[in-house]
């Protein structure tokens, strides 16, 4: 005779264990658990809990993990996110470093670029002298950019007009450092020499239309404004006083404030452009308010411009840059 079937053990308390009645709020066989609190119940209680609201949901007195009903929940068996596998070790759809669990993992803490170790330390795809970060660094040079000589002067891994320095140099005029008056769109932004703002000081257009002076010059029939010459000049903008950075000061809310690619000053101009950040662009115009079109490595790009003297307008890792005018700089 085994256990309770020997005599013996006929008085034993674990050969006299009275089942759990599920539904009398007694706690029948003296576990702990009363009714559907008790896992004897599982086959005739239905689990109401929520396991990760806080509450408890079913009335049992154990609230979410600590509810049977949760033993085997996902949120109960969390497993601890490991920052560098590429995998979504604890299921919350957040892998590796974009998981607020692993915030703190020597993994994913913003490292600076160290500017001579051929090493993309910062991880954005930029290595020493060529990372933004290293600009001012004493090992990326000091000299100051010369904008036509073929020479990365100032070491940073960027020559002539793909400099941010030549951003203002007029040897980086596109359409000027062609020719303003051979019938070419030399810089394939859709204007064509005079048309082209770049060419607007330029000698050859001073026998176009003057915008503003009241005469048919070239004798199309249109003058000033009028003149398709002049769609894209200064003058024939609305003439608010207006601040370009932040896009105020135009009296009407289908403008938006541009800077002039001749004075640098902000003038109001319509349609809104479009074009985003780093987007390509033809004409300040075509950028979205707040930024302008400016001669990159990879042509023509729409950035960020800002207030001179304060890095507020730009990114935590940018500082706003020189572009000629006392007021107005761009981000780098």
């Amino acid at each position: 005779f085994v256990d309770c079937e020997d005599q013996d053990c006929f008085n034993n308390q674990v050969c006299n264990e009275t089942v759990e009645i599920c539904d009398n709020g007694i706690d029948d066989d003296a576990d702990g658990y009363v009714d559907c609190a008790d896992i004897d119940c599982s086959d005739d209680c239905e689990f109401l809990e929520i396991c990760d609201n806080g509450i408890d949901d079913d009335g049992d007195e154990f609230v979410d993990c600590e509810d049977q009903d949760c033993f085997n929940h996902q949120a109960c068996n969390e497993t601890v996110e490991i920052c560098d596998n590429e995998i979504d070790d604890d299921g919350d759809d957040m892998v590796d470093c974009d998981d607020q669990d692993c915030q703190d993992s020597e993994h994913c803490l913003t490292v600076d670029e160290i500017c001579d170790n051929a090493i993309d330390d910062d991880g954005d795809g930029y290595i020493d002298c060529v990372d933004p970060d290293c600009y001012d660094a004493s090992t990326c040079g000091t000299s100051a950019e010369i904008c036509d000589n073929g020479n990365d002067d100032d070491g940073d891994g960027y020559v002539d007009c793909t400099d941010a320095d030549c951003f203002d140099s007029p040897a980086c005029m596109p359409e000027v450092e062609y020719n303003c008056n051979d019938s070419i769109d030399n810089d394939s932004d859709g204007l064509t020499d005079c048309i082209d703002p770049d060419c607007f000081q330029d000698p050859a257009c001073t026998n176009s239309e003057d915008c503003t002076n009241g005469i048919d010059d070239d004798g199309d029939g249109a003058m000033d404004c009028d003149d398709q010459d002049c769609i894209n000049h200064p003058a024939c903008a609305t003439q608010d006083e207006c601040d370009p950075v932040d896009n105020s000061g135009c009296s009407s809310i289908n403008e938006a404030c541009y800077i002039d690619p001749a004075s640098i000053d902000g003038y109001c101009f319509s349609p809104i452009g479009t074009a985003a950040i780093f987007e390509v662009c033809d004409t300040t115009t075509d950028c979205e308010p707040g930024l302008a079109c400016f001669n990159s490595r990879d042509g023509r790009s729409c950035r960020r411009i800002c207030h001179l003297g304060s890095n507020v307008d730009c990114e935590a890792n940018q500082t706003c840059n020189n572009i000629g005018d006392p007021d107005i700089g761009v981000c780098w």
